[in-house]
């Protein structure tokens, strides 16, 4: 009896472990198929996630370099534009502003040579005018006068000169001064002064001389006198700085008359 009790025990637990086996294996097959199906479903779920990150990863990345590749593309269109647009502008101006300038500038030496070519061609003019009608004059005068007809010159007003020295006076009272001048594009003369003139005059630089009116003897062939040629004659009686308008071409000259007595 005990016998039989041992053997029905080992039968029922063996056929307890076979059971326990096959539900080891089923669980087994099971936890297989739910391992595929989830990592299936989570292999999609991750790919779907990573194409997402990777498209708004990759969109921003090319958004940021084809910004600034177009940036980098319209600053050089844009510069290029500009500076073109600047160079035909200033083209313009600097034509027009050229224009002005030389338009000034030829001006200025059309007046200045005009005026010279004027000066000589009035001076000739005058000079031929002059000589006829002071022939004529003195012919009449010297048939009226004889041989005692004389010619002479007055000169009068005042001329503009520049100070090249100023020196001592070795001829007259110690302590006056004697300038050494010239007109404008003209030798130089001697200018006495009966004071002291240092520190009055300025070696350089261009006056306006005032003087008293004199008369002199002059040759009967002299139709236009110099008074350079009678500078121990000239008194100055005063002086001044001259004006932009009176220096150059526009200096003042003294006044001449030439006439018979």
């Amino acid at each position: 009896m005990k016998k039989f009790l041992a053997i029905l025990l080992c039968l029922v637990l063996a056929l307890s472990l076979a059971a326990c086996a096959k539900d080891e294996e089923a669980l087994k097959a099971r936890y297989d198929e739910g391992f595929k199906a989830g990592y299936d479903e989570g292999a999609a779920a991750g790919k779907a996630e990573g194409e997402k990150a990777g498209a708004e990863a990759g969109y921003k990345t090319g958004y940021e370099e084809g910004k600034k590749a177009g940036y980098d593309e319209g600053a050089k269109a844009g510069n290029e534009e500009s500076y073109q647009a600047g160079y035909d502008e200033g083209v313009v101006v600097g034509k027009d502003e050229g224009y002005k300038a030389g338009k000034d500038e030829g001006y200025q030496t059309g007046y200045d040579e005009g005026h010279m070519a004027g000066v000589e061609e009035g001076k000739k003019a005058g000079y031929d005018e002059g000589y006829a009608a002071g022939k004529e004059d003195g012919i009449k005068e010297g048939k009226a006068s004889g041989a005692s007809a004389q010619k002479y010159a007055k000169f009068s007003g005042s001329f503009t000169a520049s100070v090249m020295k100023l020196t001592e006076d070795g001829y007259a009272l110690q302590g006056n001064t004697v300038a050494v001048v010239h007109f404008f594009q003209d030798g130089p003369f001697l200018l006495r002064f009966s004071e002291d003139m240092t520190g009055k005059l300025a070696e350089g630089k261009a006056y306006v001389f005032e003087f008293r009116t004199f008369e002199v003897l002059i040759p009967s062939n002299v139709s236009y006198p110099d008074i350079k040629d009678y500078a121990t004659l000239i008194e100055v009686t005063g002086y001044r700085a001259a004006k932009d308008d009176e220096t150059g071409m526009q200096s003042k000259l003294p006044d001449v008359e030439v006439f018979i007595k």
